[in-house]
C-alpha cells in the first residue's frame, strides 16, 4: 500500500468514549493525531544504582489531540458540524424538493458531541495500520478563504484514548460532492436592512469553544472525563479589503455594531434551492480597521473581528443546504 491508500474515518459516538462504528469518511489534508503520555520516576538512595531503574518508571495515558483539514464539499458536512456549536436541527426538506436545510447556532451550551476517529496509516511497503481515536471532542474549528483556493475547515479535536489494534474500517465517503471555491463566496453587511456587498480579498473565522479537556480525577483510571465548558468562547475573525474609504474606519474608532453574512452559494439542487454555506453573525466589531499604504500594491485595510452577542440572536449561525437527507 502507499500514501494514496491513507484514510480518515469518523463516527459519533453515543456514550463519550465508547467506540462506534465508523460511517463516513473525510479527504483530510493531514495527519496529525498524537497521543499523549505522562512518563513519572521514581529515583530514591538504592546501593550499587547506575542509573534511573528500569521498573521505576510508570508511563501514564494522557488522550491527545489533532486536527483534521478538509476542503468544504457540497454532502457530507453534517456530521462534524453537529459537534461545532451549541444546538442543532435538521435536516429539514425544503417544500417538495430534494434540498434539506441544516442548522446550527452558538448557544451557551457546549456542543456535547463526541466522535471515534480512526486513521488508515500505510506501512511502508505492504499493509496498513488502523490507529483508532475514542472520546474525540472539537474543542475549536476554523474555516479561511482567498481569492486563490477553496472554502477550507479544519477541526481541531481533544481526544481520551486511543488504540490500534481494532479492526480497520472501511471507508465511506459522501457520493457526488462537489468543493466550494472562491468564486462562489459572498460578503455582505447588514444583509437584512440596506445590504452592502464588500470586495473582500480573504476571510478567515475561528472558534474557541472554551473547554476544559484535562479531567483528570484520582478515581482509579487513567482515563479522563468528558471535556466541559470552563471560560466564555471566543469567535474571532478578519477580512481583507482595499482601501476604498473610510467607512469601516469609522466603525471601528466609534465602535459600530455590524451584521455580517459571508455565504457560499454552489449548484442548483432543485429550484429554487442552491447547495449552500452560510455564517451570519448580527453583531460583530471590528477591533482594527487601520489603512495601509505601501509602495508594492494598492492600499488595503485588514479588518480583524470580534463576534458578540446581541442578547436575542445567536452570536453565530450555520446553515448547510445540501441534498443531504441525514447528517
Amino acid at each position: 500500500m502507499s500514501i494514496l491508500d491513507a484514510a480518515i474515518l469518523v463516527g459519533q459516538e453515543s456514550t463519550y468514549n465508547t467506540e462506534v462504528a465508523l460511517t463516513r469518511a473525510y479527504e483530510g489534508k493531514a495527519d496529525t493525531f498524537t497521543r499523549s503520555q505522562q512518563r513519572i520516576e521514581s529515583v530514591g538512595f538504592r546501593a550499587d544504582m547506575q542509573t534511573l531503574r528500569s521498573d521505576r518508571v510508570v508511563t501514564v495515558n494522557e488522550g491527545g489531540s489533532g486536527s483534521i483539514e478538509i476542503d468544504a464539499m457540497d454532502g457530507g458536512l453534517g456530521l462534524l458540524m453537529q459537534g461545532c456549536l451549541g444546538t442543532s436541527a435538521g435536516p429539514v426538506q425544503q417544500a417538495a424538493t430534494a434540498a434539506y436545510l441544516q442548522t446550527y447556532s452558538t448557544s451557551d451550551a457546549a456542543p456535547g458531541i463526541s466522535y471515534t476517529i480512526q486513521i488508515l496509516r500505510p506501512t511502508l511497503e505492504t499493509g496498513s495500520s488502523a490507529f483508532t481515536y475514542t472520546g474525540c471532542v472539537i474543542t475549536g474549528w476554523s474555516l479561511t478563504q482567498s481569492t486563490d483556493g477553496l472554502l477550507t475547515i479544519t477541526y481541531d479535536f481533544d481526544f481520551a484514548n486511543s488504540v490500534h489494534n481494532s479492526t480497520a474500517g472501511t471507508p465511506a465517503y459522501p457520493a457526488s460532492t462537489t468543493v466550494y471555491d472562491w468564486t462562489e463566496c459572498v460578503v455582505t453587511l447588514d444583509p437584512e436592512g440596506t445590504p452592502e456587498t464588500l470586495d473582500a480579498l480573504d476571510f478567515s473565522l475561528n472558534f474557541g469553544l472554551a473547554l476544559k479537556v484535562d479531567r483528570r480525577y484520582l478515581r482509579g483510571s487513567e482515563i479522563k472525563k468528558e471535556p466541559v465548558r470552563n471560560g466564555i468562547p471566543t469567535y474571532d475573525g478578519s477580512i481583507a479589503i482595499d482601501f476604498t474609504g473610510t467607512t469601516r474606519y469609522d466603525e471601528w474608532t466609534s465602535g459600530t455594531i455590524v451584521d455580517l453574512e459571508v455565504k457560499w452559494t454552489g449548484a442548483e439542487i432543485e429550484s429554487p434551492y442552491n447547495n449552500e454555506i452560510a455564517l451570519r453573525m448580527q453583531a460583530i466589531n471590528w477591533t482594527d480597521a487601520a489603512p495601509v499604504v505601501s509602495l508594492s500594491d494598492t492600499p488595503r485595510q485588514v479588518l480583524p473581528f470580534r463576534i458578540l452577542h446581541d442578547g436575542t440572536n445567536p452570536a453565530c449561525t450555520l446553515t448547510y443546504m445540501s441534498a443531504d437527507t441525514a447528517v
